[in-house]
């Protein structure tokens, strides 16, 4: 019933900046004001980034100061967002934020319920931390809060739009893709496995052509290549996902690059990540309703007619965003560089482990399920220790190694209950 599309390239709008800046800012007001109809108190998810802040602001601008944040504090200083979101609160003039303390050890512990709620396996280690936020909300006695989530797909908020920008600087030559050579040469020298240059070309020619969400999705893939047994990698090998989104392919070789990377990244991660183990189901586990002033569909609209450059102006990103936000948040919060919110990933594997993790990952178990090789996952839970911390390989491992654990969770929960001692919705034969 809804279709995302794009102007042809080149006539996109590029208009007057206070004109642009005043039309979205109405519009944003609006949709905020769309989601705050309830018979029931509104609150809010509240970080400490642009996003979350704006949504906070204005809903604080149309219902008044006393609406409850909620935010997040991980006991990692590095990843921490308590003393951002604490700022904006004051700035806001609304209450100091909810907190929910997050430890290290909750991430791995919470796996479980969370495999249950999003009835899928979850890579990303913060989405354990939100479900416990939900849980928050409803033991507060909230049943809706808003969030910031929506400006990142819409106005290219992540980090590899830049990097693709980066790399497309090598491009010069017509007909001669240095940027995929130097990529290929970057993941060789530090011994990554990588997909032949021919299945690259096939995945661009079922989205459209070259495409930043595609690339930044491959480098996060590439540990399949580790891991999957055999047969798994027949399936890989004979199938092409990107094709099943149907991007209309016609329209699509018409669009600007970065609004062919901003569809496929809606169809793929709003959809199965943010809407999905990030927000609704998480969400709903706790008998709360979330809702996404920025995915309203007046506010797509208009983003989705932008020149590119006020989505991305040289590396700044979510440009025209950020002009808006300069009415109404301090400056150090309006220009604050993108942060992933992420708990921390080597929570996975700490020492002692749970004990449903072994018995999800022993020889027995993975033989069972068949999607992974029994001696690679085995090798890399001990080789994975003795990476440089931090570095592109041992992140793919770590990675690599949460989906293994999420996978045979998850087919334990909804498939086979026999892999551990867990409880399991499966119906016994």
């Amino acid at each position: 019933y809804w279709e995302m599309d794009f102007p042809d390239q080149g006539d996109e709008v590029s208009g007057d900046a206070r004109q642009l800046v005043d039309e979205f800012e109405q519009l944003l007001l609006q949709a905020v004001e769309k989601r705050l109809r309830a018979d029931v108190p509104v609150g809010a998810y509240l970080s400490g980034g642009l996003d979350s802040s704006m949504i906070v602001a204005m809903a604080c601008k149309l219902k008044g100061p006393a609406i409850n944040t909620y935010t997040i504090r991980v006991d990692d200083p590095s990843l921490d967002e308590l003393s951002a979101a604490s700022l904006s609160a004051r700035h806001i003039g609304t209450k100091p934020p909810i907190v929910q303390d997050f430890r290290a050890s909750d991430a791995l512990a919470t796996y479980p319920e969370l495999i249950q709620a999003a009835e899928s396996p979850v890579i990303d280690t913060s989405c354990a931390a939100l479900l416990q936020l939900a849980r928050r909300v409803h033991a507060n006695g909230q049943k809706v809060v808003l969030t910031g989530e929506g400006a990142d797909e819409w106005l290219a908020g992540y980090p590899w739009y830049k990097a693709a920008k980066l790399l497309g600087y090598l491009d010069v030559i017509p007909g001669l893709r240095l940027s995929s050579l130097a990529l290929r040469g970057y993941l060789g020298l530090s011994h990554i496995p990588q997909y032949p240059a021919q299945f690259r070309r096939n995945v661009e020619a079922s989205v459209g052509g070259p495409n930043a969400w595609v690339e930044a999705y491959g480098m996060l893939g590439l540990s399949k290549l580790l891991f999957y047994a055999p047969p798994m990698r027949e399936v890989l090998e004979q199938n092409q996902p990107w094709a099943a989104l149907g991007m209309n392919l016609e329209r699509a070789k018409r669009w600007a690059p970065l609004n062919r990377g901003l569809w496929v990244g809606a169809r793929v991660t709003l959809a199965g990540l943010l809407l999905q183990a990030k927000g609704d189901r998480v969400a709903m586990h706790s008998s709360v309703e979330v809702r996404y002033p920025f995915l309203d569909e007046d506010v797509f609209d208009f983003t989705s007619r932008l020149h590119p450059r006020w989505k991305l102006r040289g590396l700044r990103d979510k440009y025209l965003l950020r002009l808006v936000a300069e009415r109404w948040l301090p400056k150090e919060i309006a220009r604050r560089h993108k942060v992933i919110f992420r708990a921390p990933l080597d929570s996975f594997h700490m020492d002692p482990e749970p004990p449903f993790v072994g018995q999800l990952l022993s020889e027995e178990s993975l033989r069972r399920t068949g999607y992974f090789d029994v001696a690679a996952v085995q090798r890399w839970r001990k080789a994975f220790r003795q990476m440089r911390a931090g570095s592109l390989p041992r992140l793919s491992v770590e990675m690599g190694l949460v989906a293994v654990v999420a996978t045979q969770l998850w087919h334990h929960t909804f498939i086979d209950g026999s892999l551990s001692d867990l409880p399991t919705r499966t119906v016994p034969a």
